[in-house]
């Protein structure tokens, strides 16, 4: 019975696109109606899955699909993930109908949106490594429409950024899988965690691979490089989802492989740990030089996926101790979703009326717009972890791990490790107070009251709903415990965790970093990124002047692999070229040759035959078969050339057709 369901929640919102498309053609508000119901019944029936989750694992498998089956398993650890996948997507779909309103290409966006769904619903049902990797280029490939919905110069940039980095980091993927099948002989998740104990140091190479093309989606460093791109470029609620969610897809992947097919290997949780606190660090730095408030949001993201890899990292060093550790991963999950998608939500607001998220443009803005200056608040206290608000409690718990590892391994690195977090906790609190001021506390006379009647109520309505989740989950951290106490069993975790949150330690390490975070913002942002000229306030981003990843080192390398490779097939096809001539001289020569030596035979049977029977006719009739046999065998040699050079014209176009595909990718990806 449960099978059934579980089966639905996954196809629901592929139908539902089709279905979607084909009503929108004819009536945009029944397609509106449609979708929020497609997404309410989802919903609904996600939530109606929990008490049997919590109480058997839900499995489903579907034979001859993809080759080697479908094969589903619900657990509460993917349990969490849906859930909050469908809550955020049917915020973002009410949010959408008033968002797109003046946008081009709706009923494309609707379609891809739900497909978008769909497909990630699929990544976090899937049991089988190679069901899932399906349902993870699916879901970039729709997600990419998604990216470059607007159309203009900049969407196309990211979108080509975007898509570039996924097919890269799906093309590793897929070479960490079939590596892993070739030295375990299956990709079933569970199977996993005994067979890769028997391959070796061979097994750091696969995961490497596996967590590279993971790595990608979770914007890790230094594969980050898409996201400050395609978050500014999507629509708001397309942001929303793809900071909350799709991001999580790739933490999803990386949780999987380091917590269950390595079973918290020392060696792989020491890389994702050090790769945690340089996200932490890296992102909050390049958030508080941006200017564009989607874009602080996107590297603010990237550095909150920090904290998430570093907890994943502690799980492993912990041990039998990482109970605590992968609490604070799980929640930190949850709530960054829900906090991220109501701070991109609130920024979608800004752009519906002003069409512009510049804090240089839209500076001075919510000074007289209580609601959303209130419902801003909330998600900026949210992501700075003020007591009060959920992301205290995962921050806290994380914390928490971190002065446990340090507490059990006496190790220095660890308290270089807690001053980097605190730093980045600081650094968390300068960028968002950045965003706060500049829109919601400087004077400007050009918003003295003004478009408040160009605030739709319906989009407030994900805000409020957001804004009381995290007070929620504020007020009772520990409201969330239960649930996440379920989803632990996956790594194997069987105690619970029993924590005071609202201590006099915890309260006063958040302030702290608070603190250092007002510091930051009053000696960096306000003096040396906030100008004045001409009489008019200007927020400055130098780091446009600094060393870029993608500008200059995944270009110029692609660069050179292009010529490189372009050389590489000049040479052969040269040598293809050249090698054809030489044969085709040598069978011209040989042909020649051949048929002097057929007429010198032909003149000695002529006069041979002569004698023999002195007369013309038998002469004649003799010399028509010998005409016969030499045309015959003229034939067959001209045959076997035509059949030589078909052979050899194939191999020169197939190289050419290789080069051409070859250069139209580089082309698109890269122009």
């Amino acid at each position: 019975m449960y099978e059934a369901y579980v089966l639905g929640i996954l196809l629901l919102p592929a139908v539902g696109s089709i279905i979607s498309f084909m009503i929108g053609r004819k009536s945009e508000y029944h397609r509106n109606i449609f979708n929020i119901i497609v997404n309410v019944i989802l919903f609904a029936v996600v939530t109606a899955l929990y008490q049997p989750v919590s109480n058997q694992t839900i499995k489903v498998f579907i034979p001859d699909i993809m080759g080697t089956g479908l094969y589903l398993k619900l657990d509460v650890f993917r349990y969490i993930f849906i859930w909050i996948t469908a809550f955020l997507w049917l915020l973002a779909t009410i949010y959408s109908t008033k968002y797109l309103i003046k946008y081009k290409n709706r009923n494309r966006y609707y379609a891809f949106f739900m497909l978008t769904l769909s497909s990630t619903i699929g990544i976090f049902l899937s049991e089988h490594l190679l069901n899932l990797f399906t349902f993870f280029e699916i879901m970039s490939l729709t997600s990419y429409i998604l990216v470059i919905h607007d159309e203009d110069q900049y969407a196309h940039e990211a979108g080509r950024s975007y898509i570039g980095m996924a097919i890269a980091g799906g093309l590793v993927l897929l070479m960490g899988l079939f590596l892993l099948y070739d030295y375990t002989g299956t990709l079933m998740i569970g199977e996993l965690t005994l067979r890769m104990d028997q391959i070796g140091s061979m097994k750091y190479i696969i995961s490497t691979l596996i967590i590279i093309g993971f790595g990608v989606k979770a914007s890790m460093v230094p594969l980050h490089v898409w996201l400050p791109k395609a978050h500014p470029a999507a629509p708001a609620p397309a942001s929303a989802v793809l900071s909350a969610i799709l991001l999580k897809t790739g933490v999803f992947g990386i949780l999987i492989v380091v917590g269950i097919i390595m079973k918290d290997d020392r060696i792989l949780s020491t890389a994702i740990f050090i790769l945690g606190l340089i996200n932490m660090l890296l992102g909050g730095v390049l958030a508080i030089f941006q200017r564009n408030i989607k874009r602080i949001l996107a590297y603010s993201s990237m550095s909150q996926v920090g904290y998430i890899l570093m907890g994943i990292g502690l799980m492993g060093f912990l041990g039998e101790h990482k109970a605590i550790a992968a609490y604070g991963t799980m929640y930190h999950i949850v709530n960054h979703a829900i906090y991220k998608g109501l701070l991109f939500l609130g920024a979608g607001i800004i752009y519906m009326v002003l069409h512009d998220l510049s804090i240089n443009e839209i500076r001075g803005f919510g000074k007289h717009k209580p609601v959303l200056k209130a419902l801003f608040l909330i998600g900026i206290f949210a992501v700075a972890g003020m007591p009060g608000f959920n992301g205290f409690a995962s921050k806290t718990l994380l914390h928490e791990a971190l002065l446990e590892a340090r507490h059990i391994y006496h190790n220095g690195w660890f308290q270089a490790a807690e001053v980097i977090f605190t730093i980045s906790s600081g650094l968390t609190t300068a960028y968002l107070l950045k965003i706060f001021v500049a829109v919601f506390m400087e004077k400007n006379q050009r918003y003295w009251g003004q478009y408040r009647n160009h605030i739709y109520k319906r989009v407030k309505v994900p805000l409020v709903i957001l804004s009381g989740v995290i007070i929620y989950m504020g007020i009772r951290p520990g409201a969330l415990i239960h649930v996440i106490n379920g989803s632990l069993e996956t790594f194997g975790v069987h105690e619970s965790i029993s924590i005071k949150f609202y201590t006099w330690h915890n309260i006063k390490a958040v302030f702290s970093s608070v603190a250092i975070g007002f510091l930051i913002y009053v000696l960096m942002v306000r003096k040396y990124l906030r100008k004045q000229v001409d009489g008019e306030i200007l927020y400055i981003n130098p780091s446009l002047q600094w060393f870029n990843i993608e500008r200059n080192m995944y270009i110029p390398i692609i660069k050179h692999i292009f010529g490189f490779s372009s050389a590489i097939l000049h040479i052969i096809d040269q040598s293809m070229i050249n090698m054809v001539r030489g044969i085709m001289k040598s069978i011209k020569l040989v042909m020649k040759m051949e048929m002097k030596y057929i007429y010198h035979i032909r003149q000695k049977i002529r006069m041979q035959m002569n004698g023999l029977f002195g007369t013309e006719k038998s002469s004649t009739y003799s010399f028509d078969r010998l005409r016969e046999d030499v045309n015959l065998e003229m034939y067959n040699v001209a045959a076997a050339l035509s059949r030589l050079r078909s052979s050899l014209n194939s191999i020169t176009y197939s190289i050419y057709i290789f080069a051409t595909i070859l250069v139209m990718v580089l082309l698109v990806l890269f122009t």
